[in-house]
């Protein structure tokens, strides 16, 4: 579990107002899925909102695989 965003999610979208913003940008990271899901559980509960299961699918497929699975 990924405890903090900050230092990766910018400052400029720790706001519940830029959630598409936010999910846009952890797609385009180069990390396992299941870490950018907890990437993003754990800006909500930063900025006290809620994602849906549909944001939760988008950045979790958009993660890299290994041989072995994600």
């Amino acid at each position: 579990m990924i405890d903090s965003p900050t230092g990766i999610i910018p400052e400029e979208l720790m706001y519940k107002e830029r959630r598409g913003d936010v999910v846009m940008f952890i797609q385009r990271l180069l990390m396992p899925g299941h870490l950018k899901r907890d990437l993003l559980q754990s800006w909500a509960m930063t900025v006290r909102t809620r994602i849906t299961q549909e944001e939760f699918a988008a950045v979790e497929q958009s993660g890299t695989h290994t041989a072995a699975g994600d």
